[in-house]
């Protein structure tokens, strides 16, 4: 007799941001200088770099960055640590009883052993399965999927999912072949920051009785097979196939650079957003208007209110239901996700029985993921 699926609730939710806040004036305090930058990346940072801090809706950030020796303070398995704990004491779970463990991130600790067995360790876990997804803003989506889809099948009882933004990597100073830098590569130090999200996951037999923090259904694609993509760092395989040496293969050619085709997102990342986001609903036989909150991960105030008159529109909710939410958490790729996610639960924002539909678009090559869930 086959036996039925397990249902799946969200049980814990946690978020962690790393050091004090950072204003828009400390930002090139805190990440350094760029006094070897082109004339031109100069210009721009005292220039145009200040009028997009005004008119980004961001008044603050964090970064895991020493204010006086520029040094990172976190590793990406330590910005997950704290929020992995904060989701588990929220669950009212120890990090022993975590069965599975994913970890996603647009970078790693080492390139072996694996950054989500390192978060293992540091949560004290002597023994789950873990995975570690390499990915951008649709990391957090996909890890839900996996963790969704084993617990449904019975394969584990407990997931946890960690989401790690550590931007500083590429935005400190010290970080930059300067004099190859562009301003695009500059503009970035005022957009990203650094930050990490949680959820913890479990089982449930299956009943007619609506469940607390229950998810209704997951959705990922990729829609770049046949577009470029619009963010872009080297520091892999791809920049050492000539046989090079490293250190000039890569940081000879500014190649390690964190790069992102502005007006590609502009063009793009918000159209598909909402394209994937209806396309997510669809999925789940689930129509918009019954969807008390949207989140998102948009990056700037401007790009939000670019998008929120059409979001409204196809989404037919007002725009208190898709609010701008990175005021004083800054943009911290997927981890915004989850951190805004928690804020709201932790505020009371979200209320018990209202559905959240948790949505993001990664332009690094155009995927996007996402989940909804019954609080």
């Amino acid at each position: 007799m086959k036996a039925s699926l397990q249902r799946v609730c969200v049980t814990g939710t946690g978020s962690f941001l790393p050091n004090e806040p950072v204003s828009n004036e400390e930002i090139d305090g805190v990440l350094g200088h760029l006094v070897d930058a082109p004339p031109r990346v100069q210009t721009f940072t005292r220039t145009v770099a200040r009028r997009m801090l005004e008119q980004s809706g961001v008044r603050s950030r964090h970064f895991a960055v020493d204010r006086e020796t520029h040094a990172l303070t976190h590793t990406i398995s330590a910005l997950g640590e704290g929020a992995a704990r904060r989701a588990l004491e929220a669950a009212g779970r120890r990090p022993d009883e975590v069965e599975l463990l994913l970890i996603s991130s647009p970078t790693f600790d080492s390139g072996t052993p694996p950054t989500s067995a390192l978060l293992q360790e540091r949560l004290g876990i002597e023994r789950c399965a873990e995975m570690e997804i390499h990915s951008n803003c649709s990391g957090v989506g996909k890890c839900v999927q996996v963790a969704c889809d084993a617990l449904r099948l019975g394969r584990y009882r407990t997931a946890l999912v960690v989401y790690s933004q550590l931007s500083s990597v590429y935005l400190r100073s010290c970080y930059f072949n300067q004099p190859l830098m562009n301003k695009t590569q500059a503009a970035l130090r005022y957009i990203l920051a650094d930050g990490s999200g949680a959820l913890l996951l479990e089982a449930r037999e299956s009943g007619a009785a609506e469940l607390p923090g229950e998810l209704l259904g997951t959705f990922v694609e990729s829609i770049g097979g046949r577009q470029a993509p619009a963010m872009t760092a080297g520091g892999g395989v791809c920049d050492i196939l000539n046989g090079q040496n490293p250190a000039e293969a890569m940081y000879g050619r500014g190649r390690h650079h964190l790069d992102q085709d502005f007006a590609a997102v502009n063009r793009y990342a918000g159209p598909y957003l909402l394209q994937g986001l209806l396309r997510m609903l669809a999925t789940l036989d689930l129509a918009p208007e019954r969807v008390d909150h949207y989140v998102w991960s948009i990056p700037t105030l401007q790009l939000y209110n670019d998008q929120i008159a059409r979001a409204c529109e196809l989404l037919r909710a007002g725009p208190e239901r898709m609010k701008f939410r990175a005021t004083h958490s800054g943009y911290c790729g997927g981890a915004s996700l989850l951190i805004h996610l928690d804020e709201m639960v932790r505020s009371g924002e979200l209320k018990r029985g209202q559905i959240a539909a948790v949505y993001s678009v990664e332009s690094s090559k155009w995927m996007s993921a996402g989940f909804v869930l019954r609080w």
